[in-house]
Formats: structure tokens, sequence, C-alpha cells
């Protein structure tokens, strides 16, 4: 809520601009290039075919119950995502240059890229596929490491501002956290 409250004021303002400008005085074609690539792993069309991809990967090796909490996790995030930004109508940031490294379509990765490894193993054995202890850190730290770079590859674009990355985050946290109290009740 504060961050919203900073954001709504302004108050965050010269913190976006500081970074994107550092963001921005370390650019180069091949940065530039590999950013585009990792972005495309939050664009909303890629996030919807590998949610069915993986749900129906998760069906056909019948664990149904995670199959539906994993459909259920990403329906969810891209609600609250697209409710997050009808709320804060924030428009994209201007350039600082004359030239705009990239204008991708948002897809709020951190809302939405880790939540399916993640959910699976929020809930008891019963509710999700068993794995084990090193392949779950494995996973973590890999959905983890992956949202990150995404939240990292918009802001290097151009994409967001710093404070709408880390909003999204934080957005990502609560949810999981919500769908992770949800799962132990199951």
């Amino acid at each position: 809520m504060a961050l919203a409250a900073a954001v709504s004021t302004g108050h965050t303002a010269a913190l976006d601009q500081s970074i994107r400008l550092a963001v921005y005085a370390h650019s180069s074609p091949a940065l530039t290039a590999a950013f585009r690539f990792l972005t495309l792993f939050g664009e909303t069309g890629v996030l919807i075919g590998l949610s069915v991809a993986a749900t129906a990967v998760l069906a056909a090796l019948r664990w149904k119950q995670a199959a539906l909490w994993f459909a259920v996790s990403m329906l969810g995030a891209y609600a609250l995502d697209m409710a997050l930004k009808n709320s804060f109508h924030r428009p994209r940031p201007p350039s600082p240059s004359s030239r705009r490294l990239c204008r991708t379509p948002s897809a709020s990765p951190a809302a939405r890229a880790v939540l399916g490894v993640l959910v699976r193993h929020a809930g008891p054995a019963d509710c999700t596929p068993p794995a084990a202890p090193r392949a779950r850190i494995a996973l973590w730290s890999g959905a983890g490491l992956l949202a990150f770079a995404i939240g990292c590859s918009r802001i290097y674009l151009g994409v967001h501002y710093p404070t709408d990355v880390l909003a999204g985050f934080a957005a990502g946290v609560v949810w999981l956290g919500a769908l992770a109290v949800f799962l132990r009740e199951c």
C-alpha cells in the first residue's frame, strides 16, 4: 500500500528516473537483444500458451489437483494483474532519449511467470505431485531468477518504471502467499 501511495503522489518519480538513466547508460546492442528475447517469457501470449501446455501435461500425468490449482493460480494472477493496471492507469515511461528500446505489452511477469512452478509446491502432498527437496529448491530458485530477469528486462527495455516492476513482484508474492495458505487448507 505504501508503494501504491508513493507512486500515486509522484514520490517515486526521482527514484524511477535515476534507475532508468543508470540502466540506459549501460545499454548495448547485445544486451538489448538478450533482454528482448528474455522479455518474451513474460508476454501474455507466451504465458497463456505455456499455461495451457503445463495444465495439459499435469492433467496427462494424472496430477489433476495440481493441474486445477495451476490453472486457478494463473487465471487469478491474470485477474489481479488486470485489476491493478485498471486501478492505476499509469502510462508507460517516456524514453530518456530519442529512441525507445522496446514497446511490448505487459504481462506482469512476477505475478504470473513463476506462479505455476511455485504453487505446485505450496500445498500438501495430496494437492501437488511429489518432488525431492533439491528439485524444489532448484525450481524455486530458477523461477525466482526468471521472474527477476524478466522484470529487469522490462526496465531495461523501457516498458515499465522500476517501481511498477517492484509492485508486480509484491503482487506476485501476495498472490502466491494467498494461494499457499488456501492450498494448505485443502
